[in-house]
């Protein structure tokens, strides 16, 4: 800006110099001229006062009187009689030169005018200035012209021009001098102003500008001083709801995205990226289409653009190898009654809530099957011993053992529920202590040693010295214990069980091994589930209640480890448990 400023300076400066200079010269040339021309026409009168008085009797006292006359005015003198013929002239020989009639300033003296004008000439062969006056003597009746080379007035009109140059040189040069400092004083606060308002844009919100003047700027800079504290403060607030939002919609489980018109991404939260498995982070303003491409997802968003209505839907769509069941609540953004800027949507992932909602639905089925089928059996023998197989001391005795039995299932039943119940609660996780883990396998081992003294078994434990005390509650690893120790004797009828136990990079590791009849690989996804068998005879028949594999997995899980099953048909199965040495959740 100052660079514009200072040559418009210079240009201003510079045209009012040349346009004062112009009508100077121009002025000046024109009194010049005058000058000249009056100055001819007062010697010209003189001159015709004094051939009034001097004997003019032929041609050659005429001439001798130009002559003289000629070198007196330092000019050339040419008198021509009334019928344009020269008669004499102080350059030139008359009988050489034309009939001067019907020459401009010769015509108006012939009609009794004074004129002067400025013309080339033939005879000199230069410009010449020419002054005409009517002559009027006793021997005389003509024109007496005056007239001197134009040169010579150029040549005065050069100096003028010269020193006008000169003025017009040192005035610029002055002029030059006077804009570069008043151009930088001018800018000085404008520089400053501009260098803060850069820092503004930067987000330096604490500049400040002093400036003493009191004029326009002095008050624009108190302005600027205002809005910037002002626009601290706003950006402030706005940085501090951007903050609370951002910090909302990162907190929530439900993936939010809003796109506009053209489905083009405004903003989203990390959830959204999450829930749909979008790796690429980055995505505000691209089309969501070139995001994710799943039909129900668009479907939706055509419907509520389409309707200006909430549209909700549920569905699944197949991420990768897995398959979601998604909620998509679709809301229009309305600035105004009537116009929208766009689409909300709010996406759930409903994949683990109807996943729990099945296994509900099937525990309360499972559970209503596997209490009808020894409640009915209860119910049918104890019907028979009131209809008098009671009175037979030997049915009555098998029935009650068999009732006894039912019962005992039974028992065994609700108390796995309640356990699994009471560990998916967490409750008594409070009482925890560190149990020394190859105490409790040989505590378990006592437990369950009557299960196998029938059997051709042979069960061994071995546990590697030096490992580490686990921070637990010891019931829960006994449970554990015996549910996969149990298992092992239940179906293995002869061969060997191994209990191992050692500790690997920080976890602790219990391995349960058997040569028993093996499963199948396809069984195994589904084993921890409540209530699965792999045969459900063979199952019902060794007295088992489908829930001690899924409480062994929830107690893993208690402990933030895992468990992992290998096996084959017909040759065994293998249990390894991994659990990290930390505290568990109080």
């Amino acid at each position: 800006m100052q660079k514009k400023l200072f040559i418009t300076y210079l240009f201003i400066v510079f045209f009012t110099l040349i346009v004062s200079v112009y009508f100077t010269w121009s002025k000046s040339y024109d009194v010049l001229s005058r000058q000249y021309t009056e100055q001819f026409i007062s010697q010209g009168q003189l001159l015709l006062e004094v051939m009034e008085t001097t004997e003019l009797n032929n041609e050659a006292d005429i001439r001798a009187f130009t002559n003289r006359y000629s070198e007196v005015l330092e000019a050339r003198i040419t008198i021509i009689d009334k019928t344009g013929e020269v008669i004499a002239d102080s350059y030139e020989e008359p009988v050489v030169m034309d009939n001067h009639a019907f020459r401009e300033e010769v015509n108006k003296a012939l009609n009794g005018d004074i004129s002067s004008n400025i013309r080339y000439s033939n005879t000199m062969g230069h410009y010449y200035s020419y002054t005409a006056l009517p002559l009027h003597t006793e021997s005389i009746e003509g024109v007496l012209r005056i007239s001197i080379p134009v040169e010579a007035i150029e040549k005065i009109n050069y100096e003028l021009i010269e020193y006008i140059a000169l003025a017009l040189i040192i005035c610029g040069s002055i002029a030059l001098i006077m804009a570069l400092f008043y151009t930088r004083k001018f800018m000085k606060p404008i520089n400053t102003l501009t260098h803060a308002v850069e820092e503004i844009s930067k987000g330096n919100y604490e500049k400040k500008i002093y400036i003493k003047q009191k004029d326009q700027i002095g008050r624009l800079a108190d302005a600027f001083n205002e809005m910037a504290v002002k626009l601290k403060m706003n950006m402030w607030k706005l940085t501090q709801r951007k903050t609370q939002l951002e910090a909302i919609l990162s907190s929530m489980n439900s993936g939010i995205v809003a796109v506009d018109e053209e489905f083009r991404i405004v903003f989203y939260n990390t959830a959204f990226l999450k829930i749909l498995k979008i790796e690429e982070k980055e995505i505000v303003g691209k089309l969501l289409y070139d995001i994710i491409r799943k039909t129900i997802l668009f479907n939706v968003l055509e419907k509520s653009l389409e309707t200006n209505q909430k549209i909700n839907e549920e569905g699944k769509i197949m991420l990768g190898e897995e398959e979601k069941i998604i909620s998509i609540y679709a809301n229009p953004i309305k600035l105004e009654k009537t116009k929208n800027l766009g689409i909300l949507l709010v996406i759930e992932d409903m994949t683990q809530i109807r996943k729990l909602e099945n296994i509900r639905t099937d525990f309360v089925s499972n559970v209503s099957h596997e209490l009808k089928t020894p409640l009915t059996s209860i119910r049918g023998f104890v019907d028979t011993l009131k209809n008098g197989a009671i009175n037979d001391e030997t049915v009555a005795k098998r029935f009650l053992d068999i009732i006894d039995i039912e019962t005992e299932r039974l028992y065994y039943l609700i108390q796995d529920i309640l356990l699994l119940s009471e560990i998916e609660s967490k409750q008594n996780e409070k009482i925890i202590q560190y149990n020394k883990i190859p105490d409790i396998i040989d505590e378990v081992t006592e437990i369950l040693k009557p299960r196998w003294h029938n059997k051709p078994l042979e069960v061994n434990c071995q546990c590697d010295d030096g490992v580490p005390d686990f921070l637990c509650n010891k019931d829960r690893i006994k449970q554990l214990l015996i549910n996969l120790v149990d298992n092992a004797i239940k179906y293995t009828e002869k061969g060997q069980i191994s209990i191992r136990c050692f500790d690997a990079n920080h976890y602790l590791v219990i391995e349960v091994e058997d040569t028993g009849i093996g499963i199948d690989q396809e069984h195994i996804p589904r084993l921890f589930e409540r209530f699965y068998r792999v045969d459900r005879g063979r199952s019902r028949k060794q007295g088992g209640t489908g829930l001690g594999l899924s409480i062994v997995k929830h107690i893993v899980e208690l402990y933030e480890g895992n468990i992992k099953v290998e096996s084959e048909v017909g040759k065994g199965t293998k249990f390894i448990v991994k659990l990290p040495y930390k505290n568990i959740e109080k």
